[in-house]
């Protein structure tokens, strides 16, 4: 079997050069993030690791076979969802062009190769068709999922950590099921991702992140998920169910949804910020900043391998679906309960924590 480990290696360590090489012109770029009431970091923080993760995503692309690369689209749609976060990273973009942009985006990345999710249902001829709406649905589960991790972008090492842990499952998968070449194109992408958080996830010899990934890198790193969860899903050699692979990257979708019923609920705009995000919830509650990112990373990363075991057990998609709304359920019951009632043991301060406070990210996008 042929060895990928210089192309894997190559992001990893370009985007380590990278990201160390940029921090030092975020503050000319106006690429920092400052503290506020609602963002309780400490200090200016550059905004570079998406400007570092995408060009190491792309030359470690580069050097694969040309049947093992993303298409010339994807990357060009990449490249306008790094470019409008950057952005909005430096001029706060308004919520309307905005989003129009960001679909703009989408279709670059999808439309031209025909990435479309065309089924609900299995790799089979099963399932609910979408046919006309396939475009539509696609574009709206790209441009979701890529606000759902700007949005789940507030804590040192979450957003990373959690796509990290959705391409990890579905490179496996797609291994699993015999399909390995499906899974090449993205092994880039999450090792520019393991990267960047060399410096961004606090851990014994980093107290706090020292760069954040600002919309650039998270725009990036949803489109990027929801594109190879699409691709995954979608043609004549579909490697898994969709319901499978929503698995995958369940966290992000089911803490944005039930933000936004619940902002609506409380008669708000869906776009208003606040801090009832479920890692402001913990964090607000007592959880050290470090343990609420581990645990939301963990339940992401399990929520992953019931995907996993979804697609090579060929679980019923109704039952994956309903297993969705089950995850749902118990997210909006957590949020609305839980902050009152968190265990001792959750909250209690670890070492080094309680000078480094939260974090909500510069412009985020739905905050």
């Amino acid at each position: 079997m042929t060895s990928y480990a210089p192309q894997l290696l190559n992001a990893f360590l370009l985007t380590v050069v990278l990201v160390a090489t940029l921090r030092a012109a975020a503050v000319p770029l106006g690429l920092v993030d400052r503290p506020d009431e609602r963002k309780r970091h400490v200090g200016q923080v550059p905004l570079v690791g998406g400007l570092a993760m995408f060009p190491a995503f792309v030359v470690a692309s580069l050097s694969l076979a040309p049947d093992l690369r993303v298409p010339w689209n994807a990357f060009a749609g990449f490249a306008a969802f790094v470019a409008i976060g950057a952005a909005d990273d430096r001029f706060s973009l308004r919520a309307a062009p905005r989003l129009l942009m960001q679909f703009g985006a989408a279709a670059l990345a999808v439309a031209p190769a025909g990435v479309l999710v065309e089924r609900l249902g299995g790799v089979s001829d099963a399932g609910l068709v979408l046919g006309a709406f396939a475009l539509p649905f696609t574009l709206v589960f790209v441009v979701g999922l890529a606000n759902a991790f700007n949005m789940a972008d507030g804590l040192d090492g979450l957003a990373g950590g959690v796509a990290a842990g959705a391409l990890f499952w579905l490179a496996i998968t797609a291994m699993a099921l015999e399909r390995t070449a499906a899974a090449i194109p993205l092994l880039p992408l999450l090792f520019s991702v393991l990267g960047f958080l060399v410096f961004n996830l606090r851990h014994r010899w980093r107290a706090r992140a020292s760069v954040f990934m600002g919309d650039a890198g998270s725009l990036l790193l949803g489109a990027g998920v929801a594109y190879f969860v699409a691709t995954f899903a979608s043609g004549e050699g579909r490697v898994a169910p969709f319901a499978a692979l929503l698995w995958t990257c369940a966290l992000p979708i089911v803490e944005t949804l039930s933000l936004i019923v619940r902002r609506i609920v409380a008669r708000r705009s869906p776009m208003a910020a606040d801090r009832r995000h479920l890692h402001h919830i913990l964090v607000d509650g007592g959880v050290p900043a470090a343990r609420a990112t581990a645990l939301i990373v963990g339940v992401s990363l399990i929520l992953g391998a019931v995907g996993f075991i979804g697609a090579v057990a060929q679980i019923d998609d109704a039952a994956l679906l309903a297993g969705l709304a089950a995850v749902g359920v118990a997210h909006s019951l957590f949020v609305a309960y839980a902050p009152s009632r968190l265990p001792a043991w959750l909250v209690r301060p670890a070492r080094g924590d309680a000078a480094l406070p939260s974090r909500t990210p510069a412009n985020q996008q739905g905050a």
